[in-house]
């Protein structure tokens, strides 16, 4: 019975770890070819910044500077509200309003001051950023939101 008892914690831990699972790895939902249709062949290396959940890759040029930063994060209950939660602080911090997109996730906006776009699709929460001037914009952002839509469940 005590052996029992000394595995109880470890089967309770690997319970909670599987229905807490990571979300998809953010540098495979996006293509090298992908990022470089739209940016122009600048990207050459892909960069893993953060892992597990939050997910945060970098798709880099031959300098090492971001052409596009990419974040995955799933959360757990009322993932819409958590978009929602984000937006506020972004539109608090920038004071600047969002344009909301249609065609994208579940929901999904624009933040023009800060040139970052956010999407919902289902539990995950995805965030796109090109840290290249030339592609830092609505057009070229939501194209690869929506390329990476595409790729997840």
């Amino acid at each position: 019975m005590t052996n029992v008892r000394r595995f109880l914690p470890i089967l309770a831990f690997a319970l909670s770890a599987a229905a807490h699972a990571a979300p998809p790895d953010s540098c495979t939902v996006i293509t090298m070819d992908e990022v470089n249709s739209i940016a122009a062949g600048a990207a050459t290396k892909v960069s893993p910044r953060k892992s597990g959940n939050p997910s945060q890759c970098a798709f880099e040029d031959s300098r090492r500077a971001a052409v596009i930063v990419i974040t995955l994060r799933e959360v757990q209950y009322a993932a819409e509200n958590e978009l929602q939660h984000e937006r506020e602080i972004l539109e608090k911090v920038y004071r600047s309003k969002v344009k909301w997109i249609e065609g994208v996730g579940d929901s999904a906006f624009w933040l023009q001051a800060n040139k970052t776009a956010m999407f919902r699709k289902g539990k995950l929460l995805v965030t796109l950023t090109f840290a290249r001037e030339q592609n830092a914009k609505e057009v070229d952002t939501m194209q690869a939101a929506r390329l990476i839509e595409a790729r997840l469940k």
